[in-house]
């Protein structure tokens, strides 16, 4: 059932790996002349991106594992869901008391949190082996991958636009 999905899951494990590492350069680029309390700031931002792409990037790795059976991929994702949508809901509740342009407390906040939902609703369709959770799965993981994809570049832009930042 999951053979189908192998090459799916591969490549949006290689598209999230190599935005991790984009973001790292880009930050460890852009921080060297910054300001602590700026640092600390941009950090809010930068952390929960680098967060959803590692996510996305360890749950397609253990998916292509062979010998893992789809039942206890599910309680995995279950569990992880959790974890993650707690996570996505404290972001989400940071982002929303920012100030900030509205659109990015959509991006930073909505679309992550709606993509652990997705997560969290997926695994548990997987447990109960439920028609199309690897479909929602992947729905939720392209959530996941939409929004920081758009938010690396958000922040590359703003953290190469900064005084004091890349040249």
């Amino acid at each position: 059932m999951l053979g189908d999905w192998h090459d799916f899951y591969a490549i949006l494990a290689m598209v999230a790996g190599t935005l991790l590492g984009a973001m790292f350069i880009v930050a460890s680029i852009s921080g060297r002349n910054m300001t602590k309390a700026r640092a600390a700031a941009v950090a809010s931002f930068v952390t929960p991106t680098v967060i959803h792409l590692s996510v996305v990037m360890s749950a397609c790795a253990l998916l292509v594992v062979p010998t893992l059976p789809l039942h206890t991929l599910g309680i995995i994702g279950v569990v992880g869901g959790f974890v993650g949508l707690a996570a996505a809901t404290r972001i989400c509740w940071r982002v929303l008391h920012t100030k900030i342009e509205h659109i990015d407390r959509v991006w930073y906040g909505g679309v992550p949190l709606l993509g652990y939902v997705g997560i969290l609703a997926a695994a548990t369709m997987i447990v109960t082996e439920a028609r199309f959770g690897l479909e929602t799965l992947a729905t939720a993981f392209g959530l996941l991958i939409i929004a920081s994809i758009r938010n690396a570049w958000d922040l590359i832009l703003f953290l190469v636009g900064q005084e004091g930042g890349a040249r």
